[in-house]
């Protein structure tokens, strides 16, 4: 029986009653029978095998599966694990891959029993926790090997190994030639949308010029209080019509009452999380990376603590004991009230969300409590699975909103005062995470007038699209349907490895820019996201048994293999200056900012791509600006520079603007 760690290991040796431990290469391995069967419990530490070849340059589409002890420079310590399973394996009339049931899991125990044993005998036991009722269950039903995970499995590994190995290499002989240096750089079939997509929104953000809007800031006074309105209407593009409608507030005074409603919104309580959700959340409460949360929330299911979280699901099927859970969990200090509520109210169908994944049900707690001091990263999480656990049992909250719109008879202007309170807490109480903000406001009647205690001519500004983070490129990698729940967090991690990307708030190196240029313009089609997404489906259709591995492999080859040549030719073709031209890089001129390679000149200033468009952005915002407060270039210019939401790239275009004149 062969699990993916030894932890995981112990725990199906403690549920199966295997107590004799002993040790093979430096290996633990648990011996005990099972329905009168001598069985033996051994660990992997994750993937033994890994594909290589032995063929130089690119492209190169044959590969083979073998040890990665052998072909990984830092897996040495897998060696011990391979002597090992190797050893076992020899007498062993069944073999059952007992490693977590999703696509990793499945690959993993079908490799080693592919090159150390006898796939005709060998099964496979599905389960979601490793609690001792639920791994007894699964030992009692073996199943046939899960061929739909394995031959997708096998298929993505192979997709990824020859978008990495071709890529990559290629893009590093681009890169050596048109730099002079010899850079290990990556590339990969969903690493490198994931980077383009940050690279635009960081050239979004970086290029951004703000524009000046225009809004008033309204406050009345009502029996004694003063309360700020919102305003219904969009904001000024030109001074001199906010100016005009602050100037008739001021000399009218008085607004009147249109409309008051009063309505009760229903918040439902959200369902257990998913993989995805746990770690937008923990990023949100606790600022945890992607890859954080998975290694704390793998802890705590290696603890027996929480169900498996590589899931996609939101839902918790009908045969999870959800009453037995909520039993145990009512010992629970401060949240074991609320387990025992809703045993006492019978509250025992939690809400589900639309995720779904035919492997494993929603994260959840298994009901079984810590044994040691949890650290408090993992005691987080675990309050905060209890937590989303307990709360998606709970009816809605209620909360009653009082709505009154006022408005200024003349102009038409109209604002709203919003009242909120909250008539029934229920899962709001439990999953105090989630805040509703209370504002207390007077009862008003449609016709009444109230006095203007304050109004303020405001000017704002334009904001830029937010940076992204961790956590938000994360959510867009599955919003688009690239990579898997499994695998996005550690590209993510990889991106910042090859220092492609840096900071909390992901900013994009000049490596970065460099390597992402280079994709576009020579790799565009087999680095766009729809073609990643595309392979997505077919990877999904072989696990559905729709579609044959061979098929999708042929076509990535036939789409690599095209690319790849047409780049080769380039670079057998071409020198540096040739090449440079292809990338727009080849003006033989350098950037009048950066000192960089100029892609094109504006107004007789050589620049490069980023300031290029930094350059032109500063030019065509002008003439907004110049609409809405008639200011001359110079004012406009030391008026944009000091402003916090102007692009690094255009305050630098700002910068040697200044020097230039001088």
């Amino acid at each position: 029986m062969i699990a993916e760690k030894p932890r995981a290991a112990a725990k199906i040796a403690e549920a199966l009653g295997a107590r004799s431990k002993l040790s093979v290469d430096n290996v633990p391995i648990w011996v005990g029978k099972l329905r009168g069967k001598d069985i033996v419990i051994a660990p992997t530490a994750g993937h033994l095998f890994t594909l290589y070849t032995n063929e130089k340059g690119f492209p190169v589409f044959n590969c083979s599966w073998g040890p990665r002890w052998v072909y990984e420079s830092h897996s040495k310590h897998l060696r011990r694990f391979y002597d090992a399973l190797k050893k076992l394996s020899r007498g062993a009339e069944y073999y059952v891959n007992a490693c977590d049931y999703d696509i990793e899991g499945s690959v993993i125990g079908y490799n080693i029993i592919k090159h150390f044993g006898d796939v005709s005998r060998a099964y496979r036991v599905k389960f979601s926790t490793l609690t001792k009722e639920e791994i007894s269950r699964a030992f009692n039903d073996l199943r046939p090997l899960d061929w739909g995970n394995i031959e997708s499995g096998l298929a993505r590994h192979t997709l990824d190994w020859m978008w990495g190995i071709n890529v990559s290499r290629a893009l590093m002989s681009v890169y050596g030639k048109i730099s002079g240096n010899n850079v290990v750089l990556s590339a990969g079939r969903v690493q490198s949308p994931t980077l383009i997509e940050l690279v635009r929104r960081y050239l979004d953000r970086e290029t951004f010029v703000p524009e000046p809007l225009f809004t008033v800031s309204v406050k009345i006074e009502f029996d004694g209080k003063e309360y700020t309105l919102s305003n219904s209407f969009d904001s000024f593009k030109r001074l001199e019509d906010a100016k005009r409608l602050v100037d008739l507030l001021r000399e009218r005074k008085r607004l009147v009452v249109k409309k008051a409603e009063k309505e009760v919104v229903s918040l439902d309580p959200p369902p257990p999380f998913n993989l995805t959700e746990l770690q937008l959340e923990a990023a949100r409460l606790y600022g945890y990376s992607p890859a954080k949360t998975l290694e704390i929330a793998e802890n705590l299911y290696l603890e027996s603590l929480i169900s498996y979280p590589r899931t996609n699901s939101e839902k918790i099927p009908p045969t999870i004991d959800n009453t037995q859970i909520l039993r145990k969990l009512s010992t629970l200090p401060e949240l074991g009230s609320f387990a025992s509520e809703l045993l006492q109210r019978r509250l025992l169908v939690p809400r589900e969300g639309p995720g779904e994944d035919p492997a494993h049900p929603a994260i959840h707690p298994t009901g079984y409590l810590p044994t040691r001091r949890l650290s408090k990263e993992e005691s987080n999480l675990y309050e905060l699975v209890v937590r989303r656990y307990l709360a998606s049992f709970y009816p809605s909250a209620k909360v009653e909103e009082v709505i009154y719109t006022i408005v200024e008879p003349i102009s038409g202007a109209a604002f709203k005062l919003v009242g909120r309170r909250v008539i029934s807490r229920e899962w709001l109480k439990v999953y105090h995470y989630r805040r509703i903000n209370l504002v207390e406001v007077p009862v008003l009647r449609p016709g009444d007038e109230v006095s203007i205690s304050s109004v303020k001519l405001l000017r704002v500004y334009t904001k830029p699209p937010p940076s992204y983070t961790k956590a938000s490129i994360l959510k867009w990698m599955e919003s688009v349907g690239i990579g898997t729940e499994a695998t996005r967090a550690e590209i993510i991690e990889t991106l910042f490895r090859r220092k492609y990307v840096q900071g909390k708030n992901i900013e994009v190196t000049d490596l970065g820019l460099k390597v992402a240029h280079i994709l576009t313009t020579l790799f565009r089609e087999i680095t766009e996201v729809e073609l990643t997404r595309e392979f997505e489906r077919k990877l999904q259709g072989i696990m559905l048994g729709k579609i044959n591995k061979k098929e999708v492999i042929d076509e990535a080859i036939e789409k690599l293999g095209h690319k790849l040549e047409e780049v080769k030719k380039i670079l057998r073709n071409h020198e540096e200056i040739e090449l440079k031209k292809r990338l727009g890089l080849a003006t033989g001129y350098r950037c009048s900012v950066c000192g960089g390679d100029s892609t094109g000149e504006e107004d007789g200033i050589n620049l490069c791509s980023p300031h290029l468009r930094a350059y032109q952005n500063l030019k065509k915002t002008y003439d907004v600006w110049k609409s809405s407060v008639n200011m001359n270039f110079e004012d406009y210019v030391k008026a944009v520079s000091k402003l916090k939401s102007t692009g690094r790239f255009v305050k630098e275009v700002i910068e040697y603007l200044a020097k230039r004149v001088k």
